[in-house]
Parts: structure tokens; C-alpha cells; sequence
């Protein structure tokens, strides 16, 4: 099959996964929430140097993603499904940059680059992440057009090679920080391990340090005025604070060293379920004098156990790791001699088994918080995906295995995200509660916000008014002294959404939130003073 023709049946794939994730789901609170929020208020406010959430300077984040986002909305108007686009686009281009490197690495091997990049669009964590408004797939882009950049220097190209490096490490910087240098770097300055060279020419060492400056200068044509126009607290995050706290662990997300042992499962599925799969990266570590097998050894370990010994740790910090993951298997394919129904048996088997819970769901949620959303269309879906199993059983073997399995990945996600996700819209929708406080907005109401405000309704409201964050125990004494105002408030318990009787409800993850004005705040204890 022609490379145009994989790159064009990679978007195809993306386009359902974007259309199931526009229709299947809204915004997750409270990071797409906060992250689209964050991007309204920079268009809104017209302000593209100093982030702000709740009309406050916000440097939890660099600038890059919500640049993109404001842009398209600048071109085609403010959506809600742009934000999932700018993703998805990043993520075709990094299918495209897994199959340039693995050229690059495997001159001589045909089908290496095309069978990575089904290997990467097949896995279902991947393709979650690739329609959400989320950092990493973004950072992702930024890293493998660094490495691409460094293997061309390498492999002799030195017109614009250094160059491209740079703006690769700038635009990573701006994607996600410094974090991008733990993911480019190593391999680097490794090179003499995979490269299999005795010496290494000082030019290419010249080449590292002034792409890294260069890369750094980019990052500082914003950081620079914005640490300006932020003041000291804004300057200290954003060239200190939010690196190291994420390093330790103060900031956010403290976990134990073995936290990403657990979860390489859900990483890596449905992969990690293929047998063939398995012998084909066994295959390929065998062959240690391999400048490529190599190259990925190096990127792929010395960015995992940079990411173990962090504090900090999230699943999706992994996600530009993935594409190291594909090559290995890629390149091992070629020795693989078995591709048939038998290798594929304990996939389908996994696919047929998440389909029979979906199936029977109603028997087992109990009293889970998500039971009342648990409906005919999961028996619908756990139907499709035990047909879809069935079909892949039937279908993958023999050298289109790889595309058919990675289809078959895109339709399960595309039926858990329309058949599963969907009924539970009403839980993560943001939108009527971000009107109710636009109408007081237009009305020149005053609103707070009990407990730490996350600009999870900014957005979905169009807000262009600050909330004013107070403590839950500030709520009665806050409404003494604004009687027409009203707070935005969170029940755990039916029981109490009843006895409070609120001026509007809505769903909210497992409990309500609810608006709570003067002559409401009286019917539940906790009110009382």
C-alpha cells in the first residue's frame, strides 16, 4: 500500500474518533474544562502574553495550546469543537513524524514506518487522548520533530537540520514546558552507545548546544514580556515554581516510584494482549547491534525512569513514550513468522469480554454513582463490541493484521465513547450552569463560588466576569451581605439536594451543583449559624 494511502486512512480513522468524541462526550472536568476556560478568557480579554483563569494571571500551563485554540476561533469562530480538533491534527502529524523516523532509522527496511503508525493510532489510550484538550499529544508533535531533526544532523543533513531542532525544542517548551528536554535530550547525549561511533564529531555537539539555545530563546520571546506584565508571583512559576513542584511532587500529582508499572496496561492496550505483537519486540531487542533498536532503547528507558524518579506522575506524562513503543514492534515484524487468527485469539477474546460487561452492566453498577445513566444504549454497545471482536477474529491475519486490528481499536473507542460515554453527558456538561451565572452576569448579580474554583463554567457561559471564591463555612455570611447574589454550590446527597430546595441544579460528576441564594441557604444545617 502507497505511504499516501496510510497517512490518508490515519486521518480517516482520527475523523471518526473526533466525530464519537464530539457527539459522545463534553469537556471533562476539571482539566478540558479549566483548559477551554483558560483559552476563552485570553480571547476574551484579548490578552495572549498573560494567561488568566478567574480573571487571574495563570501559569500552571505554557501558552501553546491555547494559542492554537484562540487562533481557530479567530478563523472560524469560538466552538466547542475546535479545541478536540487541534489535537487530533496533532496527532495525525505524529503518526506522520513515528513513520519518517522509522525510515530514518531503517533505511533499508520497507513497511517499518506504516506498520508503526497503525501500531500507535491502534492503541485506545492514544486515541482517547487524541481528540481531548489535553497537553501531551501537542508535546508529543514537538518532541519526535526534534528527534527527526537530530537524526537527519546524524545521518549527514546539515542544511537546516540544527535549526529545525531548535524550533522542535521551542515549540516544546511552549507545548508543555521543559519537560520536553527529558524526552529529546537523553538520546542525545547517548549517542555514542546507539550510535556506534567510538568518537562523535564536535559539530554535533556544537549542533545540541545552540539548537538548545535556540529552542530556549523561543520560549523566552514569551516568557520574558509575560513575566514582565505578571508580576513576581507569575514570574517565579513560570521559570521555577511549576518545574520543580512537578519534579517533587509539592505542586501536584506526588506518586510512588513503581506508579507507571501498574498502568503500562491500559497503555498499551489492546496491544499488550497480541502475541505477535510481543514476539515481534522480542525480536527486535535481540538484535542489540541494531543503530535503530538502539536509538529506541535509549529514548524510551531513560525517559521512563526520568518520569519514575519525578514526584509527580500522571498516566498521560507517557503519551510522547508511545510512539518508541510502536518502533520496537514495527521493526520486529519482519522476523515475526506467525500473524494468523491463533496470535490474535487473546485480543478478541479481551474485546468480547469488555463488551459482555458493557453488556450486562445493568446487573452488576449497583449503586455506583453512574448507575442511573446505565442504559439501553450500553447493551447496544456491549452488542457491537462482541460483533466487532468476532469480526477482527475473523479478519486479522496475514499483513494487513496490524490496520485491521488498529480499525477495529477505532471502533471500539468510537462505540464505548457513543454507546457508554454519551448517556453520562449530563454529569460532565458544564453548559447550564455556565448560563444560570451568565444571566446573573447580564443582570449585574453578584456570584461566588464555594470551595476552589477550577473555570470549569467560564467558558461554557462566554463569562466575562470573575467569580468571587469563598470558604463553604463564608456561604450564610457572604449572602447577608449580598442578598440578590447567589452561590455556586456542591451536594453530595440526594437527601440534601431535597431538604435545600436550591434556585437551579444540575448534575455534576457524582453529586449536583446547585445554586444556593439567601432564602435557601436556611434549610440545611450546615447553613445555620
Amino acid at each position: 500500500m502507497p505511504r499516501g494511502r496510510h497517512f490518508l486512512l490515519w486521518g480517516l480513522c482520527l475523523v471518526v474518533v473526533l466525530l464519537a468524541s464530539v457527539f459522545g462526550r463534553p469537556d471533562i472536568p476539571i482539566d478540558e474544562t479549566r483548559y477551554v476556560s483558560v483559552a476563552w478568557e485570553m480571547v476574551s480579554r484579548g490578552d495572549w502574553i498573560v494567561l488568566h483563569k478567574n480573571g487571574e494571571p495563570y501559569h500552571h500551563k505554557p501558552p501553546l495550546l491555547f494559542w492554537l485554540i484562540g487562533a481557530g476561533w479567530s478563523v472560524l469562530g469560538v466552538s466547542d469543537w475546535w479545541p478536540r480538533v487541534v489535537n487530533a491534527l496533532a496527532s495525525l502529524v505524529c503518526l506522520g513524524l513515528t513513520a519518517a523516523i522509522a525510515r530514518r532509522l531503517w533505511p533499508g527496511e520497507k513497511g517499518v514506518g506504516e506498520r508503526a503508525g497503525w501500531l500507535l493510532l491502534g492503541g485506545m489510550f492514544w486515541l482517547f487522548f487524541s481528540t481531548s484538550v489535553m497537553f501531551d499529544i501537542l508535546l508529543c508533535a514537538c518532541v519526535l520533530l526534534a528527534l527527526l531533526a537530530a537524526l537527519r544532523a546524524w545521518q549527514g543533513e546539515s542544511r537546516g537540520t540544527w535549526g529545525l531542532f531548535g524550533v522542535a525544542l521551542g515549540l516544546g517548551i511552549l507545548a508543555k514546558g521543559p519537560v520536553v528536554l527529558l524526552h529529546v535530550l537523553p538520546p542525545l547525549l547517548l549517542v555514542k552507545w546507539w550510535g556506534g561511533r567510538e568518537s562523535v564529531e564536535r559539530r554535533w555537539w556544537i549542533g545540541i548546544g545552540l539548537g538548545t539555545l535556540l529552542g530556549a530563546a523561543i520560549a523566552l520571546t514569551w516568557a520574558i514580556p509575560a513575566a514582565i506584565q505578571g508580576g513576581d508571583e507569575f514570574r517565579r512559576a513560570i521559570f521555577w515554581g511549576q518545574t520543580a513542584g512537578r519534579v517533587t511532587g509539592n505542586l501536584a500529582h506526588k506518586q510512588p516510584v513503581w506508579f507507571y508499572l501498574p498502568i503500562l496496561p491500559v497503555l498499551l492496550f489492546p496491544w499488550l494482549l497480541w502475541a505477535s505483537g510481543w514476539r515481534a519486540v522480542v525480536e527486535a531487542v535481540r538484535d542489540r547491534t541494531d543503530l535503530g533498536v538502539r536509538f529506541c532503547l535509549v529514548w524510551l528507558f531513560a525517559a521512563f525512569l526520568g518520569f519514575s524518579a519525578a514526584g509527580g506522575k500522571q498516566a498521560h506524562y507517557l503519551l510522547p513514550l508511545m510512539p518508541a513503543f510502536s518502533l520496537l514492534p514495527a521493526f520486529g515484524w519482519r522476523r515475526v513468522a506467525e500473524s494468523g487468527r491463533r496470535a490474535v485469539l487473546p485480543l478478541v477474546i479481551a474485546l468480547a469480554a469488555l463488551g459482555l460487561i458493557v453488556l450486562t452492566a445493568p446487573l452488576w453498577v449497583g449503586k455506583l454513582w453512574f448507575a442511573p445513566y446505565v442504559g439501553e444504549s450500553w447493551r447496544i454497545a456491549g452488542v457491537l463490541l462482541i460483533v466487532l471482536a468476532l469480526i477482527c477474529f475473523a479478519l486479522a491475519r496475514g499483513e494487513e493484521a496490524l490496520s485491521r486490528i488498529a480499525c477495529a481499536s477505532v471502533a471500539a473507542t468510537a462505540i464505548l465513547l457513543l454507546g457508554v460515554v454519551r448517556p453520562l453527558w449530563p454529569a460532565f456538561d458544564m453548559t447550564p450552569m455556565g448560563e444560570q451565572i451568565k444571566a446573573l452576569e447580564r443582570a449585574g448579580l453578584p456570584v461566588a463560588h464555594a470551595t476552589l474554583y477550577h473555570d470549569q463554567y467560564h467558558f461554557y457561559g462566554r463569562l466575562t466576569v470573575p467569580l468571587e471564591v469563598i470558604a463553604r463555612r463564608e456561604v450564610a455570611a457572604w449572602l447577608e451581605k449580598n442578598p440578590q447574589g447567589k452561590v455556586v454550590y456542591y451536594i453530595a446527597r440526594r437527601k440534601s439536594l431535597e431538604q435545600l430546595k436550591p434556585a437551579f441544579s444540575q448534575p455534576y460528576l457524582d453529586g449536583w451543583a446547585v445554586l444556593v441564594d439567601a432564602e435557601s441557604v436556611h434549610r440545611l444545617p450546615r447553613f445555620k449559624r
